[in-house]
């Protein structure tokens, strides 16, 4: 047998796979390719790890150690995972990468529950000139549980090949699929990555609770939370990882959520969706202090661009930005702590539980569509309040901003209902940009005061610190003047 050639350009995902029921060997495959190379079998034993109560299976989530290293397979195939971020200085190799499960663990032990030997069989058909045309995998993978005596097997036979699908493939795949079909376990086309590794399907709890009943209250508003919880925990990896944007996408998330909590009060038990809104708050406290020192250290380049010419020198640049972004990295290692905490594990229960039980509120049963647009209503009303008066200061400014903000999320959670003022969306979301870059550029300008006096007391110059107050200071002037035009349509 031979070792498999490496041919990155010949090789891609694989077109399609059959699965096979039994131990059949693969059709002859000689009669339609110059030269079929076949190869050793390849075995690839992992290990997957999960809590006692299969907290991983429950979600499709699949965490691997093998020889090659850690992986989560969240159902597209595996994907490597580094060491956690906060992991420490120990060197070994077996520690369990807990942070890009963690929203799932919750603090709860792992150990291992499977053991997975996958044997992969390549089977290469190539064309006179030695070019790869198709590429046959017969892949077959057994599952033991270490406490038991079960066993779970599956077969798969896979075809790639150089993407024309020339006759060579074609051929080869009339005769797998003609060798599949008689005893095959629903034999046909899988297209994507997904097929590019054969899994087998995770273990499932199923629920007990009474769901809400269809085009209620409490069965819209369940949705809605189904939606955002399922952003949720694809963003908290991330910012445990400190991914770019991983930040500003969680604290989008928190803010979604708890405006929905609170815009469709009464859809669920009242004393649930508010002791879950004010644990989301205070993970959302600690979101914003991150994000707030994130763009106010993405900013500084910007300003000083925007400055006078020679009035912010390098040196002062270099302090500045150094001070910056240590605040950021404290204020992201202060996030990742909070989202490993038990206030944050219980948060996420309340959630789940919120999700799974549906607790009825006053109004669980009343028809989704009457009551979004009553509590639309509400919301708009809260809107029109903050503009009653005329807005001269930020804090005013800043509940403006809450109040459009959480009626542009409510509303996108009504779904495909009646008109409810959705043709005000965009105007919504101007009105939420126009009035953060003002609490930007004002938050900038205080920054750069309070830097100034470090550095005043330090013996450092500041005029470079006063030079980008004073521009922040001008972009917030800039900023009001759009602000305000954008309310007079806002108040229309």
């Amino acid at each position: 047998m031979q070792t498999p050639n490496q041919e990155p350009h010949g090789r891609t995902d694989p077109r399609c796979t059959w699965r096979i029921a039994d131990d059949r060997r693969l059709p002859a495959l000689e009669p339609f390719a110059d030269d079929v190379r076949r190869y050793d079998p390849v075995v690839l034993r992992e290990r997957l790890w999960d809590t006692d109560d299969r907290a991983l299976a429950a979600e499709g989530v699949e965490l691997l150690r093998s020889d090659t290293g850690w992986s989560v397979d969240r159902g597209d195939g595996p994907v490597p995972v580094a060491p956690d971020l906060d992991g420490g200085d120990d060197p070994d190799a077996d520690r369990v990468p807990r942070d890009a499960v963690e929203v799932f663990l919750r603090g709860r032990a792992l150990r291992v529950v499977r053991v997975r030997d996958t044997v992969t069989t390549l089977v290469e058909l190539r064309g006179r000139d030695g070019r790869l045309r198709a590429e046959v995998a017969d892949v077959r993978v057994d599952e033991g549980d270490p406490d038991t005596a079960m066993l779970r097997s599956a077969r798969w036979w896979a075809l790639s090949d150089d993407g024309h699908h020339g006759t060579v493939a074609r051929a080869a795949e009339r005769a797998l699929a003609d060798a599949a079909e008689p005893g095959g376990d629903d034999p046909g086309d899988h297209h994507g990555p997904a097929a590019s590794r054969p899994r087998l399907e995770p273990l499932r709890r199923s629920g007990t609770s009474k769901r809400p009943r269809r085009g209620t209250a409490a069965a819209a508003l369940r949705e809605a939370l189904r939606s955002l919880r399922a952003d949720l925990v694809a963003v908290d990896p991330r910012v445990l990882a400190d991914e770019h944007e991983s930040v500003h996408d969680l604290r989008k998330v928190l803010r979604r959520l708890r405006s929905v909590l609170a815009a469709y009060r009464g859809a669920l038990d009242r004393g649930a969706t508010e002791t879950l809104r004010a644990e989301l708050a205070e993970t959302a406290r600690v979101a914003g202090i991150a994000r707030d020192a994130e763009v106010l250290r993405d900013r500084l380049l910007r300003t000083a661009a925007r400055a006078p010419e020679g009035y912010v020198d390098a040196a002062t640049l270099d302090r500045i930005g150094a001070h910056l972004a240590e605040s950021r990295n404290v204020a992201a290692g202060d996030l990742r702590r909070a989202l490993r905490s038990a206030a944050w594990f219980s948060a996420l229960d309340h959630l789940d539980d919120l999700i799974e039980r549906a607790p009825a509120g006053p109004h669980a049963d009343d028809d989704a569509s009457t009551f979004a647009a009553r509590r639309m209503g509400r919301e708009r009303a809260r809107v029109a309040k903050t503009l009653e008066h005329r807005i001269e200061g930020l804090d005013e400014l800043h509940e403006v901003r809450k109040a459009a903000r959480r009626l542009r999320y409510a509303l996108q959670a009504a779904g495909d209902g009646p008109d409810l003022g959705k043709r005000r969306l965009g105007l919504l979301k101007r009105v939420q940009e126009s009035l953060g870059e003002v609490l930007d550029a004002a938050h900038a300008t205080a920054a750069y005061r309070e830097l100034a006096e470090l550095a005043a007391r330090g013996g450092a110059d500041t005029f470079g610190y006063g030079a980008l107050a004073t521009t922040e200071h001008a972009a917030v002037e800039r900023g009001w003047d759009r602000a305000r035009k954008v309310l007079a349509r806002l108040r229309a």
